[in-house]
């Protein structure tokens, strides 16, 4: 079983990944999705006791296939770029902005379907990890686009617009994570924010709402769509 410190990390990750709708930089929002697509899956990783190479992973969290970008170069001026901006004060509510409870999602759904794949002993071998690994991102992206997943998005939506000072906060969160050296992931006490941070009301309320029995129901359907395509796949 899931614990639930795990799942509140994916919420903070994907809360991360939707605030980069917030972040007045050109061509940073894919950066910075992708940073935070890469801490949740590390940390579920670790959380295993696997020890796997970072960059045999890449493919969960790096660009959909068939998308062609210049995402890397961006990478090496995204720290720079990032402290350029200050933080506000922002009125919008993050849940209610157009994209974030799927942004949230996604980060969520991908750490968690990795989270599964590792409790049956996949992911193994390091010779095969980046074959399986674009198996797997490629089963989830597409279990995503055929599902009608409203329910969870909404149910996102109502629940993230209720946290007070949430867009300020994840903004915040993301400048001054994203404006660090990469660090060790399993050790990020961002991941664990105070009973007071608005990330942490946030990410508890996410929890929450993968909890709710709809929802759970609807997830046990995405397992199952994400495990079908990934036997027809070989």
């Amino acid at each position: 079983m899931t614990s639930s410190s795990l799942t509140s990390s994916w919420a903070v990750c994907g809360i991360a990944a939707a605030a980069a709708r917030f972040v007045p930089v050109p061509l940073l929002d894919d950066v910075i999705r992708e940073r935070a697509t890469r801490v949740a899956v590390l940390r579920t990783v670790r959380a295993h006791g696997r020890d796997l190479p970072a960059d045999a992973l890449a493919p969960l969290w790096g660009e959909r296939e068939g998308q062609a970008s210049g995402l890397r170069r961006r990478l090496r001026g995204a720290p720079a770029r990032l402290l350029l901006f200050p933080v506000r004060k922002y009125t919008a509510l993050f849940g209610a902005v157009r994209g974030v409870p799927t942004d949230v999602m996604r980060v969520v759904l991908l750490a968690r379907t990795v989270d599964r794949r590792l409790d049956r002993g996949e992911l193994a071998g390091v010779d095969r990890l980046p074959e399986q690994a674009r198996a797997l991102r490629r089963a989830v992206d597409e279990a995503i686009d055929e599902m009608d997943l409203r329910l969870l998005t909404a149910a996102l939506g109502e629940v993230l617009s209720q946290s007070r000072d949430l867009t300020t906060a994840a903004v915040a969160y993301v400048r001054r994570r994203s404006s660090a050296p990469d660090a060790d992931p399993a050790a990020d006490p961002d991941l664990e924010p105070g009973a007071d941070d608005p990330l942490a009301d946030g990410a508890q309320r996410v929890s929450e709402v993968l909890r709710r029995p709809d929802v759970a129901e609807l997830l046990a359907r995405f397992d199952r769509q994400v495990d079908a395509h990934l036997s027809a796949g070989g």
